[in-house]
């Protein structure tokens, strides 16, 4: 027996509206008065527009939350914080520039990166 889990959600509710729309389709009778006025326009506009509100909870909502987080994560990055980069390495904060971190590596190695490489931050390196 297949459950509904949070992966298959999205796939779930696609076809509960693709096949829920044929449904409607089916089931409605043809109108007994061929001079009667056809429906208003508004009407044809309500699927766009759940379409664009699913969009807007399942894909833009999400990644503008995310991007908030990191803008005020590198925000409040300063000298002496233990971060992890784009690369997987390990460092520790030098120095903090307009759009670069200057990290130290180990105790000799010292290295430039741009604010949008480190990806998160540690408590000890």
């Amino acid at each position: 027996m297949k459950y509904l889990t949070l992966k298959s959600m999205p796939h779930f509710l696609f076809t509960l509206f693709l096949f829920s729309s044929q449904l409607w389709s089916m089931a409605s009778k043809p109108n007994p008065d061929p001079n009667a006025p056809p429906p208003p326009v508004w009407v044809s506009y309500v699927p766009l527009l759940f379409m664009v509100f699913i969009f807007y909870f399942l894909l833009i909502r999400p990644q503008s939350k995310q991007r908030r987080e990191k803008q005020n994560m590198l925000s409040n990055l300063k000298k002496g914080d233990n971060i992890v980069t784009q690369g997987g390495m390990y460092a520790t904060i030098v120095n903090v520039g307009p759009n670069f971190f200057e990290i130290k590596l180990n105790e000799e190695t010292k290295v430039k990166i741009q604010k949008s490489a480190v990806v998160e931050v540690v408590s000890e390196v």
